[in-house]
């Protein structure tokens, strides 16, 4: 070790002390020497997120703090002593987050787990046998990019999983339990699973919304790590904490492919419906007036049911139009259609909601706002649609195709923090199109992932799924 990383492994271990309760530090004591236990739990998970930090930052500050814990958890005389057990606890928790990157410390490790876990007595074998679990996860995943969250910690200290809410777009959400180092695609399966969707279900992915953005999880992933970056943020402070205040998981489709797609499924069915109805009230479904009075009445009929003459058809067209296009419909209008559903049920009035949408060639495609200053020909504000077809680039809000790229023709997709850069062609003659986006490596990644099953895998496409120019 160089001397700069001797004086932070010092310190670590001062850390590791203090949280077992051999150190007391300065800060901690109050009214009389006692701190209020919420002081304490704060102060034991900044201790560790700490020391966790600053361990994973240099891979020799990973094997170091792992040989001081084997060190502390080694003949303990009092296994199930407050001392021991806080050791122990700070071990299982770093087994699911990091791991020795030297392979003799990794094995000096995994084998003291299993010297340890033959102890059927003491809690020290349960946290023992709890931490070689989690090593044994955390193998073979990708590695942590920040410290664990306070919830994170706070669960695995007391040998539980962790747990995150997972929101739908109807509104509702499910609790769902997962190890610290499952993947997205690992917590997918289990959200898949808890809803009822059909087994082997494919398309969907979580998306991670902090503020008004937001964001597929990669499959490997982790979402514990997802977790932390937002206690990250919020305890930083500053414009980042503003947005963070508002951060959830969110569960919808990703891919919308022919393939991946059966209506026949009722939960499918309610999953899509109410995608369709979030797109088109957040404005990312363009739509004319008298299809917008035709949506709204649908809504109408699962809203009120069978028309009776009364009714908050204001509040109907709220929940399904964006607000510029309130001005434009008027719910008599609304009302007058309402009437002429009279005996439909909610299931059909669903699938009528869906057949309309469906009407429009793209309505399969992920829009994205982007801007472009390559040519006077077209508007300054364009909307960048990607489907199982292709690369769409439109007038915003509107249904007006102003250039389509298939995959075969897309060479190259280069995203950077502003600006997606599209090369398309053929050998011989290319193009680039430049443009002005905050979301390109979102972008990039959703045609990089239609890319390998439309073109690597030669998925069938249906030539009516390209829109008309």
């Amino acid at each position: 070790m160089t001397d700069q990383d001797e004086q932070s492994a010092l310190q670590i271990f001062n850390l590791i002390l203090t949280y077992a309760g051999l150190v007391v530090a300065a800060n901690r004591e109050e009214n009389g020497g006692g701190p209020r236990v919420k002081d304490e739990d704060d102060s034991h998970v900044v201790l560790i997120q700490t020391v966790l930090d600053r361990a994973m930052k240099k891979d020799c500050l990973v094997n170091e703090v792992f040989l001081q814990l084997i060190k502390q958890t080694t003949d303990h005389p009092e296994p199930n002593s407050r001392v021991n057990l806080r050791h122990w606890s700070l071990l299982a928790l770093a087994c699911s987050i990091i791991l020795p990157v030297d392979k003799l410390v990794r094995k000096y490790l995994l084998s003291h787990l299993k010297k340890c876990s033959a102890d059927f007595v003491t809690e020290e074998g349960k946290y023992a046998r709890f931490a070689e679990k989690c090593l044994h996860k955390t193998l073979g995943t990708r590695r942590r990019q920040w410290p664990p969250s306070k919830q994170e910690i706070l669960c695995t200290i007391n040998r539980r999983l962790i747990y995150a809410r997972f929101h739908f777009m109807d509104g509702q959400f499910h609790t769902v339990e997962f190890d610290p180092s499952s993947t997205a695609d690992e917590v997918l399966k289990l959200v898949i699973q808890r809803i009822g969707l059909r087994e082997g279900a494919q398309g969907y992915a979580i998306y991670e919304v902090l503020g008004q953005q937001e964001r597929s999880l990669l499959g490997d992933e982790k979402v514990a790590d997802v977790m932390s970056k937002w206690d990250k943020y919020q305890a930083a402070g500053g414009t980042l904490s503003r947005q963070s205040k508002h951060h959830m998981f969110l569960f919808k489709k990703h891919l919308f492919l022919d393939e991946y797609i059966d209506i026949r499924d009722p939960v499918e069915k309610e999953l899509l419906y109410y995608q369709a109805l979030c797109d088109l009230r957040s404005d990312r479904f363009p739509v004319t007036d008298m299809e917008a009075v035709m949506l709204c009445a649908l809504r109408a009929q699962i809203e009120l049911s069978d028309f009776t003459g009364e009714g908050d058809y204001r509040q109907v067209m709220q929940h399904c139009l964006p607000p510029r296009m309130l001005v434009n419909i008027h719910k008599d209008h609304v009302a007058m259609h309402h009437q002429s559903l009279i005996g439909m049920s909610v299931e059909e009035a669903k699938q009528a909601f869906l057949n309309l949408i469906q009407c429009w060639p793209l309505h399969r495609a992920t829009l994205f706002d982007v801007n472009q200053t390559f040519t006077s020909n077209w508007p300054r504000s364009l909307w960048l649609g990607v489907d199982q077809r292709g690369v769409h680039l439109l007038e915003a809000r509107t249904r007006n195709v102003l250039t389509s790229y298939e995959y075969d023709t897309v060479i190259d997709y280069t995203p950077s923090i502003n600006h997606l850069l599209l090369i398309t062609g053929n050998d011989k003659k290319q193009s680039k199109v430049i443009l002005n986006t905050t979301q390109a490596f979102q972008i990039a990644n959703l045609i990089r992932e239609y890319n390998q099953v439309v073109v690597s895998n030669r998925f069938p496409v249906p030539d009516s799924a390209m829109p008309d120019q």
